[in-house]
């Protein structure tokens, strides 16, 4: 999802889909990109530099040829359909475990044998600078979750760790019609109902159309038991609602589990690679009752996919909310879960 998103950001600007970059695509030529993250303890990295062919880590040493033959039995596995234990048994091939072996994580069959691709792309990225830290330079932003993302080739090593799952994915046999169709169910209708602003005034039909926009927002924070208050403009989206309107003929009452995406319209032909760039706006359950016709609304703010609301300090103050219990801040930002799209005209 997170390439998904990068990649409509590109093609709303003119900018063409991310390209993969990993052992085996592009790996042994110079990097155009550069970055220079502007972060205290993350160093720059130039443009145009090469992947090392090793890197000290610690205690670990990473070889470039090591990952290349990682990277290559893995595609082995699922050429073959199955992974061998450190023992030479076969263990029949999941998406589970194919994650668990790239990820190297205790799910991992055989950690020696088939690696830990994706987090080593990451280390050899960060240390192009300094490969064996004889100079002590510090880390690229590649190095750290909370930073990786800031740096471009994120998201092209992250295509290249993409396509072994993709690899898996176009391995196994495809649904049929009838494993994806529901006895008796029938979507009459969806819409989108976006609600008036000052910005559409000239808008006639707001209909099936989202609209996002600049906004200034303020937030009281503590520092040093001293009140700041912090300024900042962020993208945030109007308010809209969306609008189902389902069918059920048969005898049984169902529960549906509903999938909202965001699809480009500018893009490839093939349906197969234009899903790839489908942004998940929601995941919810619904039940809908034998022989009715059921008209019901869906808030953004109630969607699966972003963060749960937190309290702000104001809140704390006037006791109005409280952090629910298992909250994990796990999803999107609230403000980010519809993209910038293209200007008004």
């Amino acid at each position: 999802q997170m390439l998904a998103r990068y990649n409509f950001e590109r093609l709303a600007v003119g900018l063409s889909p991310v390209k993969p970059y990993g052992p085996g695509i592009h790996w042994d030529d110079p990097l155009p990109e550069g970055f220079n993250p502007k972060l205290e303890g993350k160093s720059f990295r130039a443009s145009s530099m090469s992947i090392p062919d090793s890197v000290t880590f610690g205690s670990r040493y990473i070889l470039a040829s090591h990952m290349m033959a990682k990277k290559e039995r893995l595609f082995i596995a699922i050429a073959r359909n199955y992974l061998e234990d450190p023992t030479g048994k076969r263990v029949e091939l999941t998406m589970n475990k194919l994650g668990c072996s790239v990820e190297s994580n205790t799910g991992s069959v055989n950690k020696k044998f088939y690696g830990n691709i994706h987090n080593d792309g990451h280390v050899v990225i960060s240390l192009v600078n300094d490969p064996d830290e004889r100079y002590n330079i510090d880390y690229g932003a590649m190095i750290h979750p909370a930073t990786a993302a800031r740096d471009p080739v994120f998201f092209r090593w992250h295509k290249f760790v993409d396509s072994i799952f993709e690899a898996y994915r176009t391995s196994q046999p495809s649904y049929t019609k009838q494993d994806l169709q529901v006895e008796g169910i029938q979507v009459d209708s969806i819409s989108i109902k976006c609600e008036p602003a000052p910005i559409l005034e000239l808008k006639k039909n707001l209909d099936n159309q989202l609209y996002t926009q600049m906004k200034d927002e303020t937030e009281v924070i503590y520092m040093h038991q001293k009140e700041s208050v912090i300024r900042q403009t962020v993208l945030q989206y109007l308010p809209f609602t969306y609008h189902f309107k389902v069918s059920n003929t048969g005898e049984e009452d169902m529960k549906l589990v509903f999938r909202v995406f965001l699809a480009p319209i500018k893009h490839v032909i093939e349906l197969d690679q234009r899903r790839r760039d489908f942004i998940e706006l929601d995941r919810f359950v619904e039940k809908i009752e034998s022989g009715s016709e059921q008209t019901f609304t869906r808030s953004p703010d109630q969607s699966s996919v972003i963060m749960p609301p937190s309290p702000t300090v104001q809140d704390i103050k006037d006791k109005k909310t409280f952090v629910p219990q298992g909250y994990c801040g796990c999803g999107w930002p609230r403000n980010l879960l519809i993209l910038g799209g293209l200007p008004l005209v």
